[in-house]
């Protein structure tokens, strides 16, 4: 049976706060991915609030939300996918090979 590639990004899986790659990934209610240490520092700096919100799209929440850990994120982690450098595209699959970033203008 052939396996599908799937084309990923260092972006994909890199932490907005940190910039770092997730580490104990999680999801929150927007969509949005972070280290589960990152997000739950965020939120306890504006904890006297009691209005929490995504530092990337601002949506807010009350109460805080419960975080999980995104197992999907987090097996690819600890799969040790290897994960090109910022922004080049790379093919992970049964057989994962780099292929290059053409950046000639058309």
């Amino acid at each position: 049976m052939v396996q599908q590639a799937v084309h990923v990004d260092r972006e994909t899986f890199s932490c907005p706060i940190c910039l770092d790659l997730l580490k104990d990934p999680v999801t929150i209610p927007c969509g949005h991915s972070y280290c589960m240490s990152c997000i739950k520092s965020f939120w306890d700096e504006s904890g006297e609030k009691k209005i929490y919100h995504c530092p990337q799209c601002r949506q807010t929440f009350t109460p805080r939300p419960l975080l999980q850990k995104n197992t999907m994120l987090a097996r690819h982690h600890s799969a040790g996918t290897r994960l090109p450098v910022r922004n080049q595209r790379v093919s992970v699959g049964y057989a994962a090979r780099r292929e290059p970033v053409n950046n000639a203008a058309s």
